[in-house]
C-alpha cells in the first residue's frame, strides 16, 4: 500500500500503569468511530491490560505486534498490542515502578516511530513524581520526547501546543516555576517559540496567518506602568518575527485577559502564551477533557490527553476517555494534514 493513502498507524503508550492510563487507552482503542480510520497498536504490559479489560467486561482482542513487525513496513492489524513488561503494579498506588513502566512504554513507542514504523505516537498520562524516581530526570512528556529525539546535533528546539477547534495555544516556557519565567523570557526565546509555530503549523495543514503573542503583565505592561518586560523582552522577538515572516499577521504583545476571548472568537489561529498556566487555563476552561497536547518541532508526531494519571480512579472503570478519544482524532488529522502539506509541496 502506499504510505501516502494508508490509514495512519498510531502507537498508544498506555501511560503510567498504575494510573487511568490503560483503561482509557483500551476504551478508546474500541471505539467504533476509528473503524478504518487507523492502526492503533497499544503499548503496555499485556497482562496488566488484559486485566483492566476483564475488570472493566470489555473484550480483549487485539494481534500481538513485536519491533519486527513495526520495523517490517507491512501493513499492521487495525488493534495490536506491543507488551512491555513490568512488575509490581497496583491500581491507583504509583510508584518508582510504574514510573519505570510508564518510560519504557515511551521509549519502544518513540523508537518505532523515529525508524519509521508509526506515524505518531499517541501518550496516556504519567506522573512525574515517579517518572523522575525511576531515574527519568525530566519535566515531563515534552522533554523526555526531546531527549528522545536527539541527534549529533543535540535535542531539537521544541514547544508545547494545545489544541481545540477554536482555540489553540502554545507555551513560551513550559513546567517552570513562576519565580524563573521573567528570566526566561527574552526577545531570543519569543523569536524561536514564533519561529517554531509558524513553521510547524503549516507542516501539519494547520492554520497560522494570524498570530497573537499574550503578555506578561497585567495589561501588557501599559507603557511600562505595570513592568517593562513586555516591551523589552517580547515585543523586539516579535518584530524580528515579522521581518522573517512577512506574510504573517503577528500582533502583540497583547494583554493577557482578552487575548484569549479574541482568539475563541476568531480574530487569531493561535496564541503564544507566556507561561504554562496562562495558556492552560482558557484551554481547559472552554475545552477540558477534550483539547489535545501536541508537540511541535519533533521529527514525529506526537499528542495527548490534557490530564493527569487519576490515581483516585484507576481500577474502577469509571474513567472518561474523552480526552484519549480526542488525542487520537487529532493524530490522525495531523498525520493526514502532514501528508497533504507533504504531497502539495511537491507540486
Amino acid at each position: 500500500m502506499n504510505p501516502a493513502t494508508e490509514i495512519p498507524r498510531l502507537g498508544v503508550t498506555t501511560g503510567d500503569p498504575a494510573g487511568v492510563g490503560p483503561e482509557i487507552s483500551l476504551l478508546s482503542v474500541h471505539e467504533e468511530s476509528f473503524r478504518g480510520q487507523c492502526s492503533l497498536v497499544l503499548f503496555g504490559n499485556r497482562d496488566v491490560l488484559r486485566s483492566r479489560a476483564a475488570a472493566m467486561g470489555r473484550p480483549f482482542q487485539f494481534t500481538q505486534i513485536s519491533p519486527e513487525d513495526l520495523a517490517s513496513g507491512k501493513p499492521l492489524p487495525e488493534r495490536g498490542i506491543l507488551d512491555v513488561p513490568s512488575e509490581g503494579i497496583i491500581a491507583g498506588t504509583g510508584s518508582k515502578a510504574s514510573g519505570e513502566a510508564a518510560a519504557r512504554n515511551i521509549l519502544r513507542c518513540t523508537e518505532a516511530c523515529l525508524r519509521g514504523g508509526l506515524d505518531a505516537i499517541v501518550t496516556a498520562p504519567i506522573n512525574k513524581k515517579y517518572f523522575q524516581e525511576a531515574g527519568y530526570l525530566f519535566p515531563g512528556h515534552t522533554e523526555f520526547l526531546a531527549h528522545l529525539s536527539r541527534t549529533p546535533a543535540g535535542a531539537p528546539e521544541i514547544a508545547m501546543a494545545f489544541l481545540t477547534e477554536r482555540l489553540k495555544v502554545v507555551l513560551a516556557t513550559i513546567h517552570s516555576p513562576m519565580r524563573t519565567v521573567v528570566n526566561e523570557i527574552s526577545p531570543d526565546l519569543i523569536f524561536r517559540k514564533l519561529s517554531i509555530i509558524l513553521t510547524e503549523f503549516p507542516k501539519l495543514g494547520l492554520p497560522c496567518g494570524r498570530v497573537a503573542v499574550a503578555g506578561l503583565n497585567p495589561h501588557a505592561g501599559e507603557e511600562g506602568l505595570m513592568g517593562f518586560e513586555d516591551r523589552d523582552a517580547i515585543l523586539p522577538g516579535i518584530l524580528r518575527a515579522r521581518d522573517a515572516f512577512p506574510k504573517i499577521s503577528i500582533e502583540g504583545p497583547l494583554p493577557g485577559d482578552t487575548v484569549f476571548h479574541r482568539a475563541y472568537r476568531g480574530e487569531f489561529d493561535v496564541v503564544l502564551a507566556m507561561y504554562h498556566d496562562q495558556g492552560l487555563a482558557p484551554i481547559k476552561l472552554v475545552s477540558f477533557g477534550e483539547s489535545v497536547n501536541v508537540t511541535l518541532g519533533l521529527p514525529i508526531i506526537r499528542t495527548s490527553v490534557d490530564h493527569g494519571t487519576a490515581y483516585e480512579i484507576a481500577g474502577k472503570g469509571i474513567a472518561s476517555h474523552a480526552s484519549m478519544n480526542s488525542a487520537i482524532r487529532w493524530a490522525i488529522r495531523l498525520v493526514e494534514g502532514r501528508r497533504a502539506a507533504r504531497n502539495h509541496a511537491d507540486f
